[in-house]
């Protein structure tokens, strides 16, 4: 890492932050790209506000969570989605409730709220009851002759399913579906953008290029048709995208046209299905590490539901569930990094001047691994989750779902969904990482194990 250079005062009450030029013509973009999350950390310990090149320009990081409470809450109408990142989004899944920003956003976020309620999502816990229920008789042969399952590909089959039958009433996650495997081809590609930054434009016909926009057609063509089908054949069904049809602004009367609907249904598809898959793997990795852990919570399983199946109501009384599920979650966060923000006007974040059309980054990666709020960060404590223990810590310091008005949406649907699969599976079964498997954490859209994890399921 290149030499900090001192700061600058630009006036008697703001300060120039703490600045890392790294090396013409590229910055430090070659030392984020070689360890992005090792840079990030480093970064994060020179200051609360961090500015560094990343090519011609500079950009903010925010460490402290009084920082990222100012951008994502207290001022947030100065900040808008960075147009680099947003707009390969918006090319794959259109303008949505991840992509728009003011108006457009508030009025689909009022319009789609009500189908997030948790009176509204409770429905679905049948779907993930029963989609656990068929992984696991997938895994009999499996457990029977001592094989390995790459535990990340697992949940994200599993997921894929969940999310198909909540938002569309099918299975997203079998081999023949076009709608799957499109949107993985989808992922893929952001998957790539984010790791290149040298990379060929969509007009130019590579043959990833051409994968993409046939994906893209494909998306929107089977999603239409699901539409059309839907209102053609007038079926009432409780999924989401019957709830997202059903919405109606309360000023206007107005529901969502086909495009809203098609964007807003796909990028739910890849939020709900990625995070959560993530999430998942990383519990099975951490408790396959701490055994003592994985005991306690074994006991508290077997305790409350006596060996049946797990209900919603279940859920309340598995306090350390839902602990071991937050520690997870603050070391290896699925969404590790905020959208990052672009700054409309020149504003003030913890003493430091950020001018006018600066990028602004923030990393839950790298405030949950803070020593300020987490003591011992690198180990894994769900004790630090118990109840109460909210109120000593910075409510920003803990932000796996993003904070603010912007908070992910369906944060509740997640929650409930890794909490079912985890206590129908871990009540069940125990599960092992491969001995001298190294596990090595992958920051591309969202934090994957990287390779996978070979896993051995055993039976309890």
């Amino acid at each position: 890492m290149t030499t900090l250079s001192a700061p600058k005062p630009t006036k008697p009450a703001l300060q120039t932050p703490p600045t890392l030029h790294g090396r013409f013509p590229f910055g430090n973009l070659p030392a984020f790209r070689k360890n992005p999350l090792g840079f990030l950390l480093e970064v994060g310990r020179l200051g609360d506000v961090v500015r560094m090149r990343f090519g011609p320009g500079f950009n903010y990081q925010i460490n402290h969570p009084d920082g990222v409470q100012h951008v994502l809450q207290l001022n947030n109408r100065n900040y808008i989605r960075e147009p680099f990142g947003n707009n390969l989004i918006k090319l794959i899944s259109g303008l949505n409730l991840f992509t728009s920003d003011g108006d457009y956003w508030l009025q689909q976020r009022r319009l789609m709220q009500p189908a997030f309620h948790r009176r509204r999502i409770a429905t679905f816990g049948r779907v993930m009851t029963e989609a656990t229920l068929r992984m696991i008789q997938r895994w009999q042969p499996a457990i029977r002759e001592g094989r390995y399952l790459d535990m990340h590909q697992e949940m994200m089959r599993l997921t894929m399913e969940v999310v198909g039958q909540a938002l569309f009433s099918v299975d997203l996650s079998d081999d023949t579906s076009l709608l799957g495997r499109s949107l993985i081809t989808s992922t893929e590609y952001i998957n790539y953008r984010f790791n290149n930054p040298i990379y060929a434009p969509t007009w130019i016909p590579t043959r990833r290029n051409r994968a993409l926009k046939k994906a893209i057609a494909d998306i929107n063509a089977t999603m239409q048709t699901m539409i059309d089908d839907r209102r053609r054949s007038g079926e009432q069904k409780d999924d989401l995208m019957a709830m997202l049809m059903e919405a109606r602004d309360e000023d206007t009367g107005e529901g969502m046209t086909d495009e809203q609907l098609r964007s807003e249904l796909a990028v739910m598809i890849a939020a709900g299905q990625e995070t959560t898959s993530n999430a998942l793997t990383w519990v099975f990795y951490l408790l396959s590490e701490y055994p003592d852990v994985e005991e306690r919570l074994h006991a508290e399983l077997d305790t409350v539901l006596e060996g049946r199946l797990p209900t919603l109501s279940d859920l309340q009384e598995l306090p350390y569930l839902s602990t071991v599920l937050d520690e997870t979650m603050r070391l290896y966060p699925p969404a590790w990094a905020v959208a990052s923000r672009r700054s409309l006007a020149e504003d003030e974040i913890i003493g430091y001047r950020i001018p006018a059309h600066a990028t602004v980054m923030m990393f839950p990666y790298v405030i949950h691994r803070d020593e300020r709020f987490w003591p011992e960060p690198e180990v894994f404590r769900p004790e630090r989750f118990d109840a109460g223990t909210e109120n000593e810590r910075h409510r920003f310091a803990y932000l796996p779902f993003g904070g603010g008005p912007r908070k992910c949406i369906g944060n509740l649907f997640a929650l409930m969904e890794a909490k079912l699969i985890l206590a129908i599976l871990l009540q069940r079964y125990r599960l092992r990482t491969k001995a001298g498997y190294a596990v090595e954490a992958d920051p591309i859209f969202t934090l994957r194990v990287k390779d996978g994890l070979p896993m051995r399921v055993l039976a309890r």
